[in-house]
């Protein structure tokens, strides 16, 4: 499940991910960073992700036309979570992004998290 979270700042999209991906989550996360883009072009993502149901992904971006520069079009990502996903992206050919403009927060670091985007 997918939940939008109140920013910090304008330039950062915060939400939390737990559990299971749906198509509404991901047209949800289409429509919010399509917004994003076309008002400013770039911005940062706050991410605070629980556990993943993997089995829910295929089915939720099947048949879905995202549109890729919205996606990419992020200045930096702070993740928050139990597992460092990022290692994970790592080996699923996006090292460079998450080497350059992603980095890992554990549960709670929420004032280490915002500071490093807000610099």
């Amino acid at each position: 499940m997918l939940t939008f979270k109140p920013s910090r700042n304008e330039q950062t999209v915060a939400f939390e991910f737990d559990g299971r991906l749906t198509k509404e989550d991901v047209q949800k996360m289409e429509e919010v960073l399509q917004q994003k883009y076309e008002e400013g072009g770039t911005f940062n993502l706050f991410a605070e992700i629980g556990t993943i149901d993997f089995a829910s992904i295929p089915d939720a971006v099947r048949d879905l036309q995202l549109e890729m520069a919205h996606w990419m079009a992020f200045d930096k990502i702070a993740l928050m979570s139990e597992q460092n996903w990022l290692d994970f992206a790592a080996n699923f050919g996006m090292g460079d992004i998450v080497s350059q403009r992603a980095k890992y927060f554990r549960p709670g670091e929420y004032e280490e998290a915002w500071a490093w985007l807000e610099e």
